[in-house]
């Protein structure tokens, strides 16, 4: 079975000093650090972002959301992109740039499809499982997962209520790998936390 991922998302509640300092012990563990910091403005998660690659993280690894502008700049590894109107145009500017991979955030198999076919390179689907961060709206779950997975030729990491013990649940379904904010961040141990995930999925990469 291929290498399965682990993205570690940001939550938004974390100084700078802190998610780099998190993001310094975990960063060759997992695949991607996604710096997703919604409250912030360009020019702020620029100045983060610098802060974070100067404590060592590699910029490959690096994905910012929401901000292509900010990847293109800080020359970062990849762009996650939401919701933009101008979908097409905006992966096309980050992947000219000499980027490495561009994804999309879906939460139901047409709009994976439509991702797919704007040449977008993975997509982060979810919530898959009940999560604090999506109270009061329902969990898509596997069945709609394994759906987003068979309609799509590209990978699906899964994202939403991700625990150790529901990554094997996950891979069945044909996940690519998992996405994960706070069973990471707000871990007393990220790095404990960190490992227990990877161990995990590489369970899955041998059983597989």
């Amino acid at each position: 079975m291929p290498e399965k991922e682990l993205h570690v998302i940001s939550n938004g509640k974390l100084s700078w000093p802190s998610l780099a300092a998190i993001a310094a012990e975990i960063h060759p563990y997992v695949t991607s650090i996604h710096i997703r910091e919604k409250t912030k403005s360009p020019d702020e998660v620029f100045l983060g972002v610098q802060h974070v690659i100067e404590q060592g993280i590699p910029l490959e690894k690096i994905v910012i959301n929401s901000f292509p502008e900010v990847a293109a700049a800080l020359q970062t590894g990849g762009v996650q992109l939401t919701g933009a109107s101008n979908f097409r145009a905006l992966q096309r500017e980050h992947r000219d740039k000499g980027h490495s991979r561009v994804g999309a955030s879906v939460h139901h198999t047409d709009e994976a499809k439509w991702r797919e076919e704007e040449g977008v390179d993975y997509l982060i689907f979810g919530h898959v499982f009940e999560t604090n961060s999506k109270q009061g709206v329902s969990p898509r779950g596997l069945d709609v997962l394994r759906e987003v997975v068979n309609h799509v030729n590209i990978p699906v990491i899964a994202i939403g209520g991700m625990t150790p013990a529901r990554v094997k649940s996950v891979v069945e379904a044909g996940a690519a790998g998992i996405a994960v904010m706070s069973g990471i961040w707000d871990a007393a141990d990220p790095l404990g936390a960190v490992r227990a995930y990877q161990q995990e999925l590489q369970r899955m990469e041998v059983s597989g």
